[in-house]
């Protein structure tokens, strides 16, 4: 597959607000370069047979253009693949990318192995974390579990090994259940995946917790979708993330409508996680 290769200059303070445009926009081709000396640059690739000009003309309305070229997609993999490293994704979690590799580790903590590719999210933005804190807190033995735009799997995992019974990930986006599924597989878990668009092959199933990681137009699709209330057991806890604050009192306001209580709310770089219960 053939892309185009844009190289931006980063300035530090306009890090967070690229972060945000990608994920309000569902982009994940590019990475951040940090070099240990000079300017921070984000590196940003486009199919040529399927270009997504919105996403280049923001960037060039934005940020300075160092350089463009045609490039193979594992060209531009190997290089960011090589430049991921193993990090602490939530307090006694690791994430590692690149599994085939020795890497020293701190004692008695928990690991999760992932290949990052095109549909790969690494977990270091704030919307994933703050879904797996809220998830840390209700997750136990024999929970079941739906994860809603589960992307590489890693809510799904936590929630496997940390007791999990039944686990089902969705994704509508066929690459990321590809992704998933290699996931999953390379971390030796059963975990079910399957595409669906929200909750339309979701069929008989209960759960006790549902995750939803996802962008607020889809939430609220989620929210108004009957079928939520009639898969999550009494008592059962729904997660949701992916909310901007500038939307927060939206889904808030739709929160009051249902029958859900608000348990615990999680912030990060102005992204929210809220942790609802069923009411009975």
């Amino acid at each position: 597959m053939e892309f185009l290769e844009y190289i931006f200059v980063l300035p530090k303070h306009m890090e967070e607000s690229m972060e945000t445009f990608f994920s309000l926009n569902d982009f994940k081709n590019y990475y951040i370069d940090k070099p240990t000396k000079g300017q921070n640059v984000i590196k940003v690739y486009i199919n040529k047979k399927n270009p997504e000009t919105h996403v280049i003309d923001f960037l060039k309305d934005n940020l300075e253009l160092l350089s463009k070229k045609d490039i193979t997609e594992d060209d531009w993999l190997k290089p960011w693949r090589d430049s991921l490293k193993p990090f602490e994704f939530i307090k006694n979690i690791w994430i590692i990318p690149d599994p085939d590799k020795e890497h020293d580790l701190p004692d008695n903590v928990k690991i999760i192995k992932i290949i990052p590719g095109t549909a790969f999210g690494t977990g270091l933005h704030p919307t994933t974390k703050l879904a797996a804190k809220n998830l840390m807190k209700v997750v136990d033995n024999g929970s079941d579990v739906l994860d809603i735009g589960t992307g590489t799997g890693i809510l799904s995992i936590i929630s496997k090994i940390h007791g999990a019974d039944k686990v089902l990930a969705i994704d509508y986006d066929i690459l990321a259940v590809e992704k998933a599924k290699e996931t999953f597989e390379l971390n030796g878990l059963n975990i079910s995946v399957k595409q669906s668009d929200l909750l339309s092959k979701i069929e008989k199933e209960k759960f006790d917790i549902i995750i939803a990681n996802i962008v607020v137009p889809i939430l609220i699709r989620l929210l108004n979708d009957e079928k939520l209330d009639e898969i999550l057991n009494e008592n059962g806890y729904l997660i949701l993330s992916g909310i901007n604050k500038e939307r927060e009192k939206e889904i808030i306001n739709r929160i009051f409508e249902k029958e859900y209580n608000i348990i615990s709310r999680e912030e990060d770089s102005g992204w929210i996680s809220l942790l609802l219960q069923k009411r009975i």
